[in-house]
């Protein structure tokens, strides 16, 4: 694969719109969206719609899960990942990947020039673009 395909933006790559709940949210609310969407994450987002934090997958399962079940009618906030790593329109695909490795992240907000959430770049959405650009030379093996 033509290494400069993975200094293009993140623009680039199909990503999709966040899904967002303010942090007075059941944590309830954030599961059924999730489940509605067929996402993995949620997006806790101000008043304003500064980003707060994450709620993701992980976070159901390492933190409401071992709880009694009416956990899951405390605020979302309580269980959300706080000020996540976040991506900019004009970072390149190689560093999501890179942010993505070092924080063990499946999910990176997207956020636009005033620092608000506009979209969701996943480790899905990078290999779905990485794999529609592999040629057949980059799929023979030598060897």
């Amino acid at each position: 694969m033509d290494a400069e395909k993975l200094q293009l933006p993140i623009t680039e790559l199909n990503v999709r719109q966040p899904l967002v709940v303010g942090p007075h949210a059941p944590a309830r609310e954030a599961i059924d969206r999730l489940k509605e969407k067929g996402a993995g994450c949620v997006l806790v987002v101000d008043e304003d719609g500064y980003l707060l934090g994450i709620f993701t997958e992980r976070d159901v399962l390492q933190k409401l899960a071992p709880l009694p079940s009416a956990a899951a009618d405390r605020a979302v906030s309580e269980f959300m990942t706080p000020r996540p790593t976040v991506l900019h329109q004009d970072d390149s695909i190689v560093f999501a990947l890179h942010q993505m490795h070092l924080g063990g992240y499946r999910h990176i907000p997207l956020v636009d020039d005033d620092e608000k959430p506009r979209h969701i770049v996943s480790v899905r959405t990078v290999v779905d673009y990485l794999a529609g650009r592999l040629t057949e030379s980059d799929l023979r093996h030598d060897g």
